[in-house]
């Protein structure tokens, strides 16, 4: 099967469960008995007029440990001259099988902008339509991860869970190459700023990586009790699977000692 074709993702949400945007709305409004009645004519009228899409794009991880160049962790995409950076890709994709860049969006700002100016009467439909909004972005992102793990069933492979930029220690700027290898702004009109920040506020950028299904435990550097100690992972380099395991000398008896 192909890598480096960028995938379109319908990320469509017909219908937001009003519990779910009550997640990103403050406590004290759940005490409303018409809050449940007023998030679905909401949410409704936003699904009606926001398309949300997605595109992704596999690539092949290679570890990339050889100092002077590579003094921290990191992993290059094989065909590319990109690089994710960070110890949390470092770990999650050293030992996949692909890479997925994956970005979804539920509309530019200027379509949001319009359709806030036709729904948004009140101060409490101003928050319903944040919250619908914040709900919708996390169903399309979940919607595209759904795709990616479709498609690493049919490689028999098994989808990790996505590694969103700006999280953990994955710079927010590797967007930018996020945006360059997908092609967002021509398939979604979604550009990123050289600081990473992205053209519009209800997007979700990330990797995610596929793994081989009979893969025993990862070994990977987050499961070791020196990881805050290594002087290996220091300079970039991993020793699990890479290095002779020097066997434990014997403890001394009390004769010996």
């Amino acid at each position: 099967m192909q890598v480096h074709v960028i995938h379109e993702i319908d990320c469509s949400v017909e219908r937001i469960d009003p519990a779910v945007v009550e997640a990103f709305l403050d406590t004290e409004l759940s005490d409303d008995p018409m809050l449940a009645d007023s998030i679905c004519a909401m949410a409704d009228a936003m699904s009606a007029e926001l398309h949300p899409r997605g595109v992704y794009k596999l690539f092949n991880p290679a570890i990339c440990t050889l100092p002077p160049k590579y003094t921290e962790p990191a992993i290059k995409l094989v065909g590319t001259l990109a690089v994710l950076y960070g110890s949390a890709a470092y770990e999650r994709m050293s030992e996949a099988e692909h890479t997925a860049m994956a970005v979804s969006t539920i509309g530019t700002d200027e379509e949001i902008a319009c359709l806030r100016e036709r729904l948004v009467k009140s101060d409490m439909d101003a928050l319903l339509f944040d919250a619908c909004l914040e709900a919708m972005a996390s169903l399309a992102a979940d919607k595209l991860a759904e795709a990616v793990a479709d498609d690493a069933h049919e490689r028999g492979l098994h989808r990790g869970s996505t590694l969103e930029t700006g999280v953990e220690d994955f710079p927010l700027t590797m967007n930018t190459t996020l945006a360059f290898f997908t092609q967002t702004e021509k398939r979604l009109g979604l550009t990123a700023a050289e600081d990473g920040t992205p053209s519009d506020r209800w997007s979700t950028w990330g990797v995610i990586g596929l793994y081989n299904e009979t893969q025993k435990k990862r070994r990977g550097c987050a499961y070791c009790h020196n990881v805050r100690t290594c002087t290996i992972r220091k300079i970039g380099m991993t020793c699990h699977g890479r290095r002779t395991r020097k066997k434990a000398k014997p403890t001394p008896s009390a004769d010996q000692q």
